[in-house]
């Protein structure tokens, strides 16, 4: 049980999720640049304004995983409940994108089964870490034996 309540499990599990996505964030970086995903020429704004979105969201995306490894890796004096709660609000906004637009737009949805399976790879480890992290945030967990 130990195992589970250890700040290192939750560590290493989100660290699993983000490596594991290295290949999402990759396909994401190989669209910038490339002519088979600019706008069409009817669109509003210039054809590689798509390109603009892709870069902004490898921004957001690497600062989401910078700020959840801060505060995985912060002094046991910064582990608040308030603190656990900005770490899982971060992993909402990284990962529910993947999903939450499917019901109202399918076209919103991974591209194919192999994004799809790649993206619970992501998210699941991730969020067992945070949610395994919990205790470590809240104080019932002795700091010295973690």
């Amino acid at each position: 049980m130990k195992i589970l309540t250890n700040i290192w499990t939750a560590r290493i599990l989100v660290i699993i999720g983000f490596l594991l996505g290295w290949d999402s964030l990759s396909a994401t970086a190989r669209h910038i640049g490339n002519d088979l995903f600019l706008l069409t020429p009817e669109a509003p704004l210039t054809p590689t304004h798509a390109w603009h979105h892709y870069f902004r969201e490898l921004g957001h995306d690497f600062g989401a995983m910078a700020a959840i490894l801060v505060i995985l890796f912060a002094a046991p004096r910064f582990r608040t409940p308030v603190t656990w709660w900005v770490m899982l609000i971060l992993m909402v906004g990284f990962y529910a994108p993947f999903w939450v637009g499917v019901p109202f737009m399918a076209e919103l949805g991974a591209p194919n089964r192999d994004a799809e399976i790649n993206h619970l790879m992501m998210a699941i480890p991730a969020f067992l870490g945070c949610l395994l992290a919990w205790r470590n945030f809240t104080g019932s967990v002795n700091e010295w034996k973690t």
